[in-house]
């Protein structure tokens, strides 16, 4: 599986365009937003379009008060993450999967050797590239005895 991965640039992975924030965007505007796009993270800008943070569907659940509505009047500079991790678009997939495995991130924003933030790679779109890349490792229809899992808990 390693020969196509590590010459998987970031730029060739097809992702969504992200959810552009202020700091001051209020929280319930981002969830309904984040809810409506289907999206699990929106990145925050200044006004001169830099990127100074990112939120994401983990911070709304871990770092809100859910038992009061107070949270429906708060701003996302007070849960997002300042100065998030960053990936080129130039760099490739195992450099991504690196930073998200050992972050433990399922979102990283992707920027373009000027910095300006070009789209989210998400673990999904990570997964569906993967797809692509090796379709009968993940197309195994009928299964096949000799790919099955060996291990306690599978593959």
């Amino acid at each position: 599986m390693a020969g196509k991965i590590p010459r998987t640039q970031i730029d060739s992975i097809r992702r969504r365009d992200p959810i552009r924030l202020s700091p001051t965007s209020r929280l319930v505007d981002v969830v309904m937003t984040m809810k409506d796009e289907k999206r699990g993270a929106a990145i925050v800008e200044d006004k001169d379009g830099k990127l100074i943070g990112i939120v994401t569907e983990y911070d709304l659940r871990t770092k809100l008060d859910h038992s009061s509505l107070d949270w429906h009047s708060m701003t996302v500079e007070q849960v997002m993450i300042s100065k998030p991790k960053t990936i080129k678009s130039s760099q490739y997939l195992h450099e991504a999967l690196a930073i998200m495995n050992t972050c433990r991130f399922r979102h990283i924003p992707v920027v373009d050797d000027n910095n300006h933030v070009t789209g989210i790679l998400s673990i999904r779109d990570i997964i569906m590239r993967v797809a692509k890349l090796y379709p009968q490792e993940f197309l195994n229809l009928p299964p096949d005895p000799n790919s099955e899992a060996s291990g306690q808990y599978g593959g």
